[in-house]
């Protein structure tokens, strides 16, 4: 029996805010939670000095912590170094429960990733036809006949929590088209190397913000291939081609698998995770409407504009879809999206239902970190902050961690504990009431 003592306990359930408090844990389970007396003489005592604790955090939108074919662009799968990388991130963070949205998982490769770290590793599943049909189109270098042959009914049968996600920044000409594909055909073809933001700018240039072919802006074209450094080394003709090759062939398979996967949403009563930005809307729209439970995700995507991304959430909410916001990796890193505004902005409007990290290339953020910036800037008491991380994405899909997401006697005793002068700091992580040993620490 472990006791958590001189502590403030924050229970995840919005509200609730323990001073000085005491939390006792059995075995796997939280026994009590207690504001006075002392612990039982027989506890192992850990006096956390004021520190602050949370129950484990719950990522609902993640990529790359099992050994799936990564996106729905069936990318070729991490090698075990780096999934296990992945893991150790969202554990030092004090996630203690993720949903891998790789949807071509197959069974043993969840089962797999889940003996490699502490962490609870859940998946949902999204091999539609036009899935499949997407993937193929821009990538699908990481997918076997298995991923090409098995069904949706096997991979819910398996044990998958959740559709999705359907659509992807990879096959929608979103962020992972920016960050990865274009200047993968970019550096083939000319051996230099673009940033996101680089890549994202020839992309508009050629496509326009909602991807058409016959939208390019020539003078634009020109200015990002001279602010890219490319100028020398690509026309204009050639910029377009390779731009085109890397978005349309799977833009329209792409829109009509979130079709595919509200009807199987429905048909097995799982929550939708659904790809949401400009060139997505309205199918993820049509979808909420149809009557599946639809998540959208990462509705403050950076393609929108501020009033685009307001609208856009009203009327997702209007459906009685769920708002998620997503941390990408602008609070940090910054490499994939350069600004937190968005989500600030959809917080600050009370529009935001649960928040998650999504990929970001990998640099995704803490949520610690996330927690920190929101509360210090007064959009969320630290009770309501944490949550949107917590028994908010718990409740929301059901499968993901049950009797997880809240501190409360008989809850599993997934606990993360936070520096009480820093709370972007992790002092310790326990799943199922074992610490986590964590990298550096």
């Amino acid at each position: 029996m472990l006791a958590l003592t001189n502590c403030c306990i924050i229970t995840g359930d919005g509200v609730t805010l323990l001073e000085k408090a005491s939390l006792l844990i059995d075995g796997e389970r939280i026994a009590a939670i207690n504001t006075g007396g002392q612990p039982p003489s027989s506890a192992e005592v850990l006096d956390l000095n004021g520190a602050f604790v949370l129950p484990g955090f719950i990522n609902h939108h993640v990529h790359g912590t099992t050994f799936a074919p990564l996106f729905a662009s069936g990318a070729p799968a991490l090698d075990r170094a780096e999934v296990v990388a992945n893991q150790y991130k969202h554990l030092s963070a004090g996630t203690t429960t993720v949903l891998n949205v790789d949807g071509f998982a197959l069974p043993d490769e969840v089962a797999e990733a889940n003996g490699l770290t502490p962490l609870n590793v859940k998946t949902s599943a999204c091999t539609t036809p036009c899935t499949l049909e997407a993937a193929l189109a821009v990538d699908g270098k990481g997918l076997s006949a298995a991923h090409c042959s098995i069904s949706l009914k096997d991979q819910v049968e398996a044990g998958a929590v959740a559709i999705g996600e359907a659509g992807s920044g990879h096959t929608l000409g979103g962020g992972g088209v920016d960050y990865m594909y274009i200047p993968e055909r970019i550096k083939a073809e000319t051996g230099r190397t673009i940033s996101p933001s680089q890549a994202r700018l020839l992309k508009e240039a050629v496509l326009g913000k909602n991807l058409q072919p016959d939208r390019t802006n020539a003078p634009a074209l020109n200015k990002a291939l001279t602010s890219a450094g490319l100028a020398d080394r690509l026309t204009p003709e050639r910029a377009r081609e390779l731009v085109a090759e890397c978005v349309l062939p799977a833009l329209a398979p792409a829109r009509d698998s979130i079709a595919e996967a509200a009807a199987a949403a429905r048909e097995f009563n799982l929550p939708l995770i659904a790809h949401t930005a400009p060139p997505s809307l309205q199918a993820v729209l049509s979808a909420a409407r149809s009557g599946a439970k639809t998540i959208a995700a990462h509705t403050n995507h950076d393609s929108f504009t501020r009033e685009e991304m307001l609208k856009a959430a009203q009327d997702l909410k209007a459906t009685g879809a769920y708002i998620d916001g997503s941390t990408f990796d602008a609070f940090g890193a910054r490499r994939t999206t350069e600004s937190p505004d968005n989500l600030l902005t959809l917080l600050e409007a009370e529009l935001v239902d649960f928040i998650s990290t999504d990929y970001g290339g990998g640099f995704f953020d803490s949520l610690p970190l996330v927690l920190k910036a929101i509360v210090g800037l007064g959009i969320l008491s630290l009770p309501q902050a944490v949550r949107l991380i917590t028994s908010a994405p718990a409740k929301a899909i059901p499968g993901l961690a049950p009797q997880r997401g809240l501190l409360a006697p008989d809850y599993y005793a997934d606990i993360a504990v936070l520096s009480r002068q820093d709370i972007a700091h992790v002092l310790y992580v326990f799943v199922s009431g074992q610490a986590v040993t964590l990298p550096g620490k």
